[in-house]
């Protein structure tokens, strides 16, 4: 499997529950939800999305933890695919501190780290091709906090916000497409959902999200498309710390 696609695979969500330590940010909901990975239509593992709170610390953790299987386990990634996005939440807004990635490979190629310096408003990107500075707006976030973002954004707005993706030369934008509401087949029966399509600037991929409002705007199934064939799919089996209302 391609480092992107092991990416994507690990691209997701977050929030519920408990005001961070000061009391007047907005919550973030914390939950355990595990995802059939299929690729072109073919299981090939598992993934674990898990958001923590460390009260101590007044911050947040989101984690994705995908363990493939069979062929791809044996060459491809014999190790978890782990991706990990610390953050805060700053005037309403989800505000990354650091960000690691490991591709799950023997020899780490695409692994990479970024560190988030607010007060000089610079990302500072470590991967294969060594260490540079990428410049930071109030909107940007990392591949992980993105989706903590966006389900944030749908809970306190009913809309997805304004992003850019700290995690390159430099940010690119990511713009959110609604696509209207839908019945979504999932491990826990059919969900009722609603549909974006997220598209990455200067890029030929494409990901669609159907996420439950029911459940806190937490994806029910996460598609990425190359040309509108349908490469890997995330399907909800199951999810522990949100309740339906």
């Amino acid at each position: 499997m391609s480092s992107r696609n092991g990416r994507i695979l690990c691209a997701s969500i977050a929030c519920v529950g408990a005001t961070i330590a000061h009391g007047t940010e907005p919550a973030v909901p914390v939950y355990n939800a595990v995802y059939q990975v299929e690729y072109k239509g073919k299981t090939m593992g598992s993934s674990e999305f898990k958001v923590t709170q460390d009260e101590a610390q007044g911050s947040y953790e989101f984690t994705t933890t995908t363990t493939a299987k069979g062929i791809l386990a044996k060459f491809a990634a014999p190790n978890p695919t782990i991706e990990r996005s610390r953050f805060t939440v700053v005037a309403g807004k989800i505000r990354p501190v650091e960000y690691s990635y490991k591709d799950g490979s023997r020899k780490g190629d695409n692994d990479r780290q970024i560190q988030f310096d607010w007060d000089r408003h610079i990302a500072i990107v470590t991967d294969k091709d060594g260490r540079r500075e990428v410049a930071l707006e109030d909107v940007s976030l990392d591949p992980g906090s993105l989706h903590v973002a966006l389900m944030q954004d749908l809970i306190l707005n009913g809309k997805p916000g304004q992003y850019r993706i700290a995690d390159g030369d430099q940010a690119k934008a990511y713009n959110f497409v609604d696509n209207g509401e839908a019945q979504t087949d999932t491990g826990l029966g059919k969900l009722a959902t609603h549909s974006y399509v997220q598209r990455r600037e200067g890029s030929s991929r494409t990901t669609y999200l159907w996420v439950v409002p029911q459940l806190d705007y937490l994806p029910a199934r996460i598609e990425t498309r190359k040309n509108d064939e349908v490469q890997t799919s995330l399907i909800l089996m199951s999810v522990e710390g949100l309740e339906k209302h």
